[in-house]
């Protein structure tokens, strides 16, 4: 049941494609795919996010003055079906480093109506990427997951046998998270190895900044 955003990222688009970080004004966009799991038609969505600093506090658009902000999708959107998103400049704020998403509530076409809160929406890479890292620290894009994107691109695929970790983990790990992702224990269990594992990189010299994949 509930729904999963995939794909989920934030930056700014320019003519030469997606850009990770605020755009030379400030501005800070998010995208993503909305899939429906229930087997409820969805009428409308309403998705809010909350944005971040690099030392993890809320902040807000220096001009509209709100931090939490929703954008609306207007289905209908059938069951296990889905629906692109794209939020242009919700917040101008260069310090924006992270954005999460907090809530949603939805309307189905049988009139009913549903909240989610952002712990229980299930996150996932659109394609290759770090499924559990996604839903650990609930971003595709903050400074861990591009840590280990860049472990994924620059080591792990180097080699044959990196390489067929990396194939068995997608093979088995979207399992895995769309049954438990959303769960407390999940991310209690993951978040303290992914935490070392960060760090250990970290001090070897993998760097944390923003990060586009590597095609491998």
């Amino acid at each position: 049941m509930g729904i999963t955003i995939k794909g989920f990222r934030i930056g700014h688009e320019s003519s030469d494609g997606w850009h990770v970080g605020p755009n030379s004004a400030g501005g800070v966009s998010v995208e993503g795919t909305l899939v429906n799991n229930s087997e409820k038609i969805i009428k409308y969505i309403l998705i809010y996010f909350t944005p971040y600093n690099a030392v993890n506090d809320p902040v807000e658009c220096s001009i509209k003055h709100v931090s939490n902000y929703g954008i609306r999708i207007t289905g209908p959107i059938n069951p296990h079906g889905s629906s692109g998103f794209l939020g242009e400049n919700l917040w101008y704020n260069n310090s924006i480093s992270m954005v999460v998403i907090t809530s949603a509530n939805i309307e189905y076409m049988d009139g009913s109506k549903e909240t989610i809160q952002g712990s229980d929406i299930t996150l996932a890479p659109a394609d290759s990427g770090c499924y559990v890292a996604t839903a650990v620290y609930g971003s595709y894009d903050c400074p861990q997951v591009w840590t280990l994107r860049r472990y994924r691109d620059y080591t792990l695929a180097k080699t044959w046998y990196g390489r067929a970790f990396i194939r068995t983990y997608y093979a088995i790990s979207p399992t895995i998270v769309k049954c438990f992702g959303h769960t407390e224990w999940f991310s209690k269990m993951w978040k303290g190895k992914l935490d070392r594992m960060v760090s250990e990189l970290n001090e070897k010299g993998v760097e944390d900044t923003p990060y586009i994949d590597k095609q491998w």
